[in-house]
């Protein structure tokens, strides 16, 4: 991907292909920003800008992504290009420092093999084993000419301030829903399910992309829709079945991400490289449900945007949406606040289950409310 094709970071872009053309390329970058939104992948094609073989004569910032050196980097397989990742794929799992005094220390100081510029990527940066920031602080200090590092962190906050303050800082941000239903669309994606996926991506192009290869992450969001467009004939005391259902479809998610991870396990243990994704089992599940909960989320907002003519971030589920009762607008805030709260609640490390629990008790007593008023009054008007 040449790094005009980013999605969603023409700033970002247009800062590194300006460092190319003004012939004006630091030393180190931290390449900072949400998790998901092409950091990683901008690294890459930076590193393709620097070694292509063939650039473009109106613009030497545009890799051909044809020649050697870009197939290489692409393959992961480029001499003179080295990813410094964590092994393996559990979210605790740390680059190790002597992985750090070979690939990059050490390595440094060997000229190119084949290409004008050694890139190094750490991705993530944010998690290197104790004591290697002084080992990462030396080759950030005294790089050769030929030497580009570049650090790629979703926490930025994490790294020492002595590390941000040696690299040129490029922000990237989430990217907006249309360019990302319009990337859907390249790869082959009815509008609607495009349109479906990238409103539930938050921004993330990674994520987007991701699920787009999974039917069943898309199973799951129907699924979860489906329960919220019935909850209204649910009884009160439903609760404890409503939240095992949740938790259901949060385990489904969980496996389906699993299955599309383990078809490349093999590669990646072998070349140590690709951020590392959350963590299976219990981990997972954790990790997963908070994106369960945002559709929960979506399908009130959506009730709510109905009610002002808004647009829905599930226009698929316009009629179901439109079935609404009077009166229910402050319902479906409170709705909002509860599911919100459930998620602050899972990320202080609340029980899964009892936070569960809690948010299908009050999601349910809502619809038992209004059955009731509804009772009353028919009643009174016999």
């Amino acid at each position: 991907m040449r790094l005009g094709d980013l999605i969603g970071q023409t700033r970002a872009a247009t800062a590194l292909r300006n460092a190319i053309t003004r012939h004006r390329v630091s030393h180190a970058y931290l390449f900072s920003g949400p998790h998901g939104v092409g950091k990683s992948t901008a690294a890459l094609a930076f590193a393709q800008a620097l070694n292509c073989d063939r650039p473009s004569p109106d613009d030497p910032a545009a890799a051909c992504g044809q020649c050697r050196s870009c197939r290489l980097i692409s393959q992961g397989t480029h001499p003179d290009v080295r990813l410094i990742s964590p092994p393996g794929k559990r979210e605790t799992s740390v680059i190790p420092i002597d992985r750090i005094r070979r690939d990059l220390v050490y390595d440094i100081n060997l000229r190119p093999a084949m290409g004008r510029r050694k890139v190094y990527i750490l991705d993530p940066a944010d998690r290197t084993a104790p004591f290697s920031i002084h080992t990462i602080l030396k080759a950030l200090e005294e790089p050769p000419p030929y030497a580009v590092i570049i650090l790629v962190t979703s926490r930025p906050a994490l790294l020492p301030p002595t590390i941000p303050s040696r690299c040129q800082q490029v922000a990237f941000q989430l990217a907006g829903i249309e360019a990302i239903v319009h990337h859907l669309q390249t790869l082959g994606l009815d509008a609607p399910v495009a349109a479906a996926i990238a409103a539930l991506s938050g921004g993330r192009v990674a994520w987007a992309v991701g699920a787009a290869h999974h039917p069943d992450v898309l199973a799951v969001r129907n699924a979860l829709l489906d329960l919220c467009a019935g909850l209204h004939a649910r009884a009160a005391s439903g609760g404890l079945r409503l939240a095992e259902e949740i938790k259901l479809q949060a385990l489904a998610l969980s496996q389906a991400q699993n299955d599309g991870e383990e078809q490349t396990e093999t590669e990646d243990a072998s070349s140590e490289s690709g951020s590392a994704p959350a963590a299976a089992g219990g981990g997972r599940l954790r990790s997963d449900l908070p994106w369960c909960l945002d559709v929960i989320v979506s399908w009130y907002r959506d009730r709510l945007a109905a009610a002002h003519g808004a647009p829905l971030v599930n226009p698929d589920y316009a009629e179901a949406v439109s079935r609404r009762k009077s009166g229910r607008i402050a319902a479906d805030e409170r709705a909002i606040a509860a599911i919100l709260e459930t998620k602050h609640s899972l990320q202080r490390n609340a029980n899964v289950d009892l936070a569960l629990e809690s948010l299908a008790i009050k999601l349910l007593a809502e619809p038992a409310t209004m059955r009731s008023s509804s009772h009353s009054e028919r009643g009174r008007a016999r």
